[in-house]
């Protein structure tokens, strides 16, 4: 079940996000908005922090929420690009799902995909958590046993282990 925006206010008014700001409640989402911290695999340095950044046609990044968010133990989130700027072509198709008990800083995945530098800033409003609640609490929840390899994270957060998609030899 998508949670509502009563429960979604509840949930912020307690700690479950930092900082929390009442205008970024919508229906049945919470906004979020973006950091200041950047990797970019095309860039020198890869890894920065700028209040802003052009990204270019083509261009992925990893971007950072501005936001710390606090999953409870029952309830996912299913992260959404804001629609306004996949109408631009910028996307989010990758990793958009939080686990129950999440702690930390989302870590974004944006590609652009259109035909135009497009200027990313922090303070942005650039997706959204809907809220789905589990039909009972999990034996365990992330982070529980020691595995929540991104548990706590601060900024955007690179994969923790190449071996999910390995490089070719030539990459090396």
């Amino acid at each position: 079940m998508v949670k509502a925006d009563h429960w979604i206010q509840s949930w912020a008014e307690n700690g479950g996000v930092t900082p929390y700001e009442p205008e970024l409640v919508n229906p049945a989402s919470y906004d979020l908005r973006l950091g200041g911290h950047w990797i970019c695999p095309t860039r020198e340095p890869e890894e920065f922090k700028a209040d802003e950044l052009t990204l270019f046609p083509g261009e992925v990044v990893l971007a950072t929420s501005l936001e710390e968010i606090k999953m409870p133990r029952d309830v996912v989130g299913d992260l959404k690009l804001k629609s306004s700027l996949g109408r631009l072509w910028l996307n989010h198709s990758l990793s958009g799902w939080i686990d129950c008990n999440f702690q930390g800083q989302v870590t974004l995945e944006l590609n652009n995909l259109g035909p135009h530098p497009r200027k990313l800033s922090t303070g942005m409003r650039v997706a959204q958590i809907v809220f789905l609640q589990m039909e009972e609490p999990p034996l365990k929840a992330y982070g529980e046993d020691g595995t929540g390899h991104y548990q706590g994270q601060q900024g955007a957060t690179r994969a923790w282990s190449d071996n999910f998609f390995p490089k070719t030899s030539d990459e090396e």
